[in-house]
């Protein structure tokens, strides 16, 4: 029987418009089974769809650096694992050395930095539910508050590349770097994994891995789809996710969770 289930947000979860559908909202909310989010997302970004489904199970952002529960309003941090302060001010150093004109973005809890506005930021602003405010770096570094995502919109892709190769160069301690398309790149802690803040979240509520579910459709859902006892992928992921896969449910534009959760979840 399975008693919590995970799911991952863009392409999966979220249509096309990044919304929960109708019938994702129904099967998710009529299954009562605990619902946690799992995504690269920060809290502000993950707010609409935790509201819409009224969550009150513990959620997962920042790729898992961050475990947190929503009530009554309030952000309250279960479990964290920020970059390393010294790691940050480095990435910032290396931007403003060498790509003085690109855009670096830092998540906080709540908080979205820029250290300066550029076609990038402009656009990543459109898929945002808040504006940037820009670093004030002596500011900052006197009471620097915890990172969990450092983020490069990059529309040019020799910058892009240039970045990235640079960035290997530098060989920065314990964090670990991830484009989601061509021109996003996140880095967060080395430690801050999918797969692991649902561990977490399984041991704290004393559940065996095999009463856990979960929903998925790109590459960094595979350990976290391994994990649990049941993986289902959507119509549209990748073929490698695919192979991991115990059930596959239909797309992110046909309800795929909700056909899950009523087809498979709820029939073993």
């Amino acid at each position: 029987m399975i008693k919590h289930i995970f799911s991952d947000m863009d392409g999966t979860l979220l249509n096309q418009h990044g919304r929960v559908s109708a019938g994702n909202k129904a099967a998710i909310q009529n299954a009562g089974i605990p619902f946690t989010l799992v995504s690269a997302r920060s809290p502000r970004q993950m707010m609409d769809a935790i509201d819409t489904l009224a969550l009150s199970a513990p959620q997962i952002g920042f790729n898992g650096g961050l475990i947190y529960r929503v009530k009554d309003g309030q952000l309250q941090v279960i479990e964290d694992t920020p970059i390393d302060g010294n790691v940050v001010k480095r990435v910032v150093d290396l931007m403003a050395a060498n790509f003085p004109t690109t855009a670096l973005s830092l998540f906080g809890l709540s908080n979205w930095q820029v250290t300066r506005v550029d076609d990038g930021v402009a656009f990543f602003e459109k898929d945002m539910p808040q504006k940037p405010t820009l670093l004030d770096q002596d500011a900052f570094w006197q009471a620097p508050e915890s990172i969990y995502k450092m983020t490069f919109c990059v529309l040019k892709p020799d910058v892009m590349d240039g970045i990235v190769k640079m960035l290997a160069a530098a060989d920065l301690p314990g964090v670990a770097m991830q484009k989601s398309s061509d021109i996003y790149l996140d880095i967060t802690a080395m430690a801050a994994k999918k797969s692991r803040g649902v561990e977490y979240i399984a041991k704290r509520e004393q559940l065996d891995l095999n009463e856990t579910a979960a929903f998925g459709d790109g590459p960094n859902d595979i350990p976290m789809l391994k994990l649990v006892g049941m993986p289902i992928v959507m119509a549209n992921g990748l073929p490698n996710v695919k192979k991991v896969a115990r059930y596959l449910t239909t797309d992110n534009e046909h309800d795929g969770v909700g056909q899950g959760i009523e087809k498979f979840v709820l029939a073993n």
